[in-house]
């Protein structure tokens, strides 16, 4: 039950990033995106499809493997280039940058920290997920704890949205939009932030 709704929670934000994607580059031919904490791949092969070159990471081998293995089934491996790799080490600069439902394992000080690092690398777009804090999101937290271990919740940090603000301003990074998308256990703020 709670993977369930945390994967149709994920699938739902990814459907709102992809519309915004959609809005910011009308055109993404020649331009340049990375897809930190790319998992199975879903949100780099949508912006594969809408013409951008994406660099796709993972710390799990088997999830930059699994991006690399959808991307060739897809025909879209001149697109996608893949690896494993911790956020930290990431290099370059991307026309867009995301990061999906990794920051919400950082607490407050390395979630700024990250948010910086992840600025640094984009010359464009930001598109990224938190967990806000809530007194309900941290309810629903304590309950996921006690389900079977097998549908067990992982753990979050909530964030609070001034943070949050605070530490894109600090990184030049003007705040443009976010939605708060909640399906059962999942919920996640979704940002939108751009340079300058």
């Amino acid at each position: 039950m709670v993977r369930n709704t945390i994967r149709a929670g994920h699938n739902v934000m990814l459907r709102v990033a992809d519309s915004w994607v959609g809005e910011a580059f009308p055109s993404a031919h020649g331009l340049t995106a990375l897809d930190a904490g790319c998992g199975t791949g879903l949100f780099s092969l949508a912006l594969a499809r809408r013409g951008f070159k994406v660099a796709s990471s993972d710390l799990a081998p088997q999830m930059a493997a699994a991006t690399a293995r959808a991307a060739a089934a897809a025909g879209l491996s001149d697109r996608v280039s893949c690896w494993a790799s911790d956020l930290e080490s990431i290099t370059g600069s991307y026309d867009l940058v995301n990061c999906f439902d990794v920051l919400i394992h950082y607490p407050a000080e390395p979630f700024v920290a990250m948010l910086s690092h992840l600025a640094s690398l984009c010359r464009g777009t930001l598109l990224f997920t938190y967990a806000p804090y809530s007194a309900f999101l941290a309810g629903m937290h304590r309950v996921g704890g006690y389900f079977p271990h097998s549908q067990r919740r992982t753990d979050i940090q909530m964030i609070r949205d001034t943070t949050v603000r605070q530490a894109l301003a600090d990184s030049g990074m003007r705040f443009r939009r976010a939605e708060r998308v909640g399906k059962g256990f999942y919920h996640v703020m979704l940002v939108e932030a751009s340079r300058g």
